[in-house]
């Protein structure tokens, strides 16, 4: 195994999605975008967080679903924060998986210039993300 080498500055690095309910959410986050978890440490609670490795196309990114709000009370979940934008085949068949996970759509398809398409939603915790998709 080659030796970890920190990435360039302002590469993300870290993922951290907010939830009230680690369980429920990591079963949402499971059941809609398949989210690998990784077994974890018997320090780490799976009440309190569930880790994640993503690597796909050369990108390769480390996250958790984190329990929330967080001792410092300034990591929590809900709308207004940053947003991710998951890429999938058709928004309008994601919306549906989103809905039958727990979670809802709170948008219609809206295009994106000529290229792309994209419909908001809200997960089991609150906080809003996004599906979008290549128009054809």
């Amino acid at each position: 195994m080659s030796e970890w080498k920190p990435p360039a500055f302002g590469t993300p690095t870290w993922l951290a999605i907010p939830a009230t309910d680690v369980p429920r959410a990591s079963e949402f986050y499971k059941k809609v975008f398949n989210l690998p978890f990784k077994d974890q440490p018997a320090t780490m609670s799976p009440d309190e967080i569930r880790l994640f490795d993503l690597t796909k196309n050369g990108l390769s990114i480390s996250g958790g679903i984190l329990k929330a709000p967080d001792s410092s009370g300034a990591f929590r979940g809900g709308k207004g924060g940053v947003c991710v934008h998951w890429f999938v085949e058709d928004v309008d068949e994601s919306a549906k998986v989103i809905e039958a996970a727990g979670g809802k759509m709170l948008t219609e398809k809206e295009k994106e210039g000529e290229f792309g398409a994209y419909r908001y939603f809200e997960d089991t915790e609150g906080t809003v993300g996004s599906v979008y998709m290549l128009v054809k």
